[in-house]
C-alpha cells in the first residue's frame, strides 16, 4: 500500500462543478460538522459517488439518512481495486463511521493456549487473550474443544498446573499417575524432550501431522537403535495415537481445507459463523456480528464479509470457501481478480453439506446467546427521537439508598448500545446531613458530572431518576444551570396499582404513558432495576462492613473476612463485646496477640 494515494481532495457536494475521477479508490462522506459519516470503497469513484448523490425510489431509511447529512466529499484514488479494499478497512478499523458495518468479532469464547515464554510451557483454557502465550480457537463447541485438550495431554503429557504448584513440586502429582504429564515439575524429562512435545503438540493443533509423525517415527528408531525400546514405545504410541485421530477427523470432514461460512439472521441482528477446516480436522471457529441497524439482506453481508476476510488473509496462499448463501456477481469478480490468496469458491453438495449443518447451527446458537442485549441499541435510537435528539450513546440512572435516614448512599448505574456499561457503574456515599432523597440525589448527580469534567470525559447525553414530576423538578431546582444545558432530565413514576406497565414518564413538564413507547418502556424498566438492585446490594456491604466498625476498624489486619467470622461465630456485635480473650481466641486467624487487640479495643468503648 506504499504511495497507493495519488491525490486526496475534499469538495463541498454543493459545488456545480463537482467531478469525480474515474479510477479505483475509496471515498469519504463527511457532515457538516466534517465527521466522517460512512468510507466506501470502488472501482470507478465517479460511478459510486455519482449513485448516492442520485435520489431513487424504494430507498432504505438507512441510505436516505446518510445521503440527507452529506456536505462534504474526499476521495484518494489508489492503484489497484484490491488496494482501495485494504486501504478502505484499514480506514474503517480506525474512524468506525456511524453508517459503515461493523463485524465484531465474538469474544465469549474460550481457546486453548500454551505458555510458549515459559521453560516448561503449559496447556490450559481461557476465554482472554494473553500476548505472552501461543493461543488456538476461540472454540464455539467448547466440549469439542475440552475433547481436544484432554487429547493433546494423552498423547504429548504437557502439564496444565499453576506455575506455584509447579515450583513447590517435590512428587509427581495424580495427572502423571493417570499418564497425563509427562512430570516435568520433578524432573523425570528434560527440558528440551519437554520442549519438543510442546511444539508437536502446537503442529497437531496447527492441523501439521505429516511433520509430527514425521519426528516422532525419527525419535523412534533412534531410541530403537539404542535398544532403549521402552521409549520407542512412548513415541510408537503417540504415532498410532496421532492417526486413530486422523481417522475419525477426516470422515468427519472429507475435507484437507476449507473455510465454511454461514449467516443468521434475528428481528435484532446478524451472526456470521466461519468454521475452519484444516488437514481435513474442524480446527477452529470464530463468530462475527455486523453493526448495523438496517435490514441488510444475508447475501449482501455475506457479501462485504467475504471482501474483507479474504484481505485479512492474505498470507494464505489458496482459500476454498464454502457458503449456502449467494455471493454477489461484483463480490466474485473481485475475489477472482486476486493474485494471493488464489481463491477457489465451492458448490454446495451432499458431500459438504454437513459441515454447512455445522456451521448454521453454530451460528444460530451463538446468535441466541449473544442477543439479549441487541434489543438496548433499538430502544436508544427510539428513545432519542421522541427526546428529539440527535442520538443517545450512555444513559444514566441514579438511585438512593439508607438506613433509617442513616447510611446514606447513592447509585450510578449506566447503559449503552451494548447494553449495561458496568465500567460506569459508580456507588457515592453522601456527605450531606440533610435528610431528604432528591437532595442527596442532586449531591450525586453534581459529584458524577463534576468526577467526569475534570477527567474530560465524555458526558451522558441522558440522566433517569425514579420519581414523578415533583420529584424530577426537585432534583433539577438543586442543579447547577450548566449541568442542566448540557444533559436532558428525564423520570419514571409508578402508575395504577404500581404496575410496570402503566408506569409514566416524565419530561419537559410534560407526563406519557409508557403502554404507547414499547421499546422506551422496556429500557427505562431495566435501567430503573438495575439502578434499584446495584443501590441496594452496594448497600448491604457497607452496612455489613459497619456492624463492626466501632474500635475493631481500628486495629490494623482486622479485615472484613474476620468481621466476618466474628459475626457468624458470636451471632451479634453486643454477643462480640461481651466475649472474653480465651473466646476470642477460638475464631480461626485469631492468636494471642490480635486476640488480646480486639478485647481492648472493644472494652474502651
Amino acid at each position: 500500500m506504499e504511495k497507493q494515494a495519488q491525490f486526496i481532495n475534499k469538495k463541498s457536494i454543493f459545488d456545480k462543478n463537482l467531478d469525480f475521477p474515474e479510477s479505483p479508490g475509496i471515498y469519504k462522506f463527511f457532515d457538516e460538522r466534517n465527521e466522517i459519516l460512512y468510507i466506501g470503497k470502488a472501482k470507478n469513484i465517479k460511478k459510486r459517488v455519482s449513485s448516492y448523490l442520485n435520489v431513487r425510489k424504494g430507498e432504505g431509511k438507512r441510505l436516505i439518512k446518510l445521503k440527507s447529512n452529506i456536505k462534504f466529499i474526499e476521495t484518494i484514488i489508489t492503484k489497484t481495486e484490491s488496494d482501495a479494499l485494504i486501504l478502505e478497512q484499514g480506514l474503517i478499523s480506525k474512524i468506525r463511521p456511524p453508517f459503515n458495518i461493523q463485524f465484531k468479532d465474538d469474544k465469549s469464547y474460550p481457546a486453548i493456549h500454551f505458555s510458549t515464554k515459559k521453560s516448561y510451557p503449559a496447556i490450559y483454557v481461557s476465554r482472554l487473550k494473553d500476548k505472552e502465550s501461543t493461543m488456538f480457537g476461540p472454540y464455539a463447541n467448547v466440549g469439542a474443544m475440552r475433547t481436544n485438550v484432554n487429547l493433546i495431554r494423552s498423547i504429548f503429557k504437557l502439564r496444565n498446573c499453576k506455575d506455584i504448584n509447579f515450583k513447590n513440586r517435590s512428587r509427581p502429582c495424580i495427572e502423571y499417575q493417570m499418564n497425563r504429564c509427562s512430570a516435568p515439575c520433578v524432573g523425570y524429562i528434560s527440558e528440551n524432550e519437554y520442549a519438543k512435545d510442546v511444539k508437536n503438540a502446537i503442529n497437531f493443533l496447527s492441523g501439521d501431522t505429516k511433520k509430527i509423525i514425521k519426528d516422532l517415527n525419527k525419535n523412534m528408531d533412534a531410541y530403537s537403535i539404542k535398544e532403549d525400546y521402552e521409549r520407542a514405545i512412548i513415541y510408537r504410541d503417540k504415532i498410532n495415537a496421532i492417526r486413530d485421530t486422523q481417522k475419525k477427523q477426516n470422515v468427519l470432514t472429507g475435507f484437507k481445507d476449507l473455510d465454511v461460512f454461514a449467516i443468521k439472521k434475528n428481528k435484532y441482528n446478524s451472526c456470521i459463523s466461519v468454521l475452519k477446516v484444516e488437514e481435513g480436522w474442524i480446527n477452529s471457529s470464530q463468530n462475527f456480528y455486523p453493526d448495523t441497524k438496517e435490514n441488510i439482506s444475508e447475501e449482501h453481508l455475506l457479501s462485504i464479509f467475504l471482501e474483507r476476510y479474504v484481505i485479512e488473509n492474505e498470507n494464505r496462499k489458496k482459500l476454498n470457501l464454502l457458503t449456502d448463501q449467494k455471493i454477489r456477481e461484483e463480490t466474485k469478480d473481485f475475489l477472482k481478480k486476486l493474485d494471493n490468496p488464489k481463491i477457489n469458491i465451492h458448490k454446495l453438495d451432499s458431500k459438504n453439506n454437513n459441515l454447512i449443518e455445522i456451521c448454521s447451527s453454530q451460528a444460530e446458537d451463538a446468535l441466541n446467546r449473544n442477543n439479549s442485549f441487541f434489543w438496548v441499541s433499538f430502544a436508544l435510537e427510539a428513545l432519542s427521537n421522541f427526546l428529539k435528539i440527535k442520538r443517545i450513546n450512555r444513559i444514566e440512572a441514579f438511585d438512593i439508598s439508607h438506613t433509617s435516614g442513616r447510611q446514606v448512599s447513592a447509585s450510578c448505574v449506566a447503559l449503552n448500545k451494548d447494553g449495561p456499561d458496568k465500567k460506569n457503574y459508580r456507588l457515592m456515599n453522601i456527605k450531606s446531613d440533610v435528610n431528604n432523597d432528591y437532595f442527596a440525589l442532586s449531591e450525586a448527580i453534581s459529584r458524577r458530572i463534576k468526577n467526569l469534567q475534570n477527567s474530560k470525559l465524555i458526558l451522558p447525553e441522558v440522566i433517569l431518576i425514579d420519581g414523578g414530576k415533583g420529584q424530577l423538578n426537585s432534583v433539577q431546582k438543586n442543579l447547577d444551570k450548566n449541568i442542566l444545558d448540557k444533559i436532558i432530565f428525564i423520570s419514571v413514576s409508578k402508575g395504577p396499582n404500581r404496575k410496570e406497565k402503566y408506569d409514566f414518564l416524565h419530561f419537559n413538564n410534560k407526563r406519557f404513558e409508557l403502554t404507547e413507547l414499547k421499546d422506551i418502556s422496556k429500557i427505562l424498566q431495566l435501567l430503573r432495576n438495575e439502578s434499584h438492585r446495584f443501590a441496594i446490594s452496594q448497600h448491604r456491604k457497607r452496612r455489613s462492613k459497619s456492624l463492626l466498625a466501632s474500635g475493631i476498624d481500628e486495629i490494623n489486619g482486622i479485615g472484613i473476612k474476620l468481621h466476618s467470622n466474628l459475626l457468624r461465630h458470636f451471632g451479634s456485635k453486643s454477643k462480640i463485646m461481651e466475649a472474653s480473650i480465651d473466646d476470642l481466641k477460638s475464631i480461626p486467624g485469631i492468636g494471642s496477640v490480635k486476640a488480646k487487640e480486639i478485647h481492648s479495643a472493644l472494652n474502651k468503648k
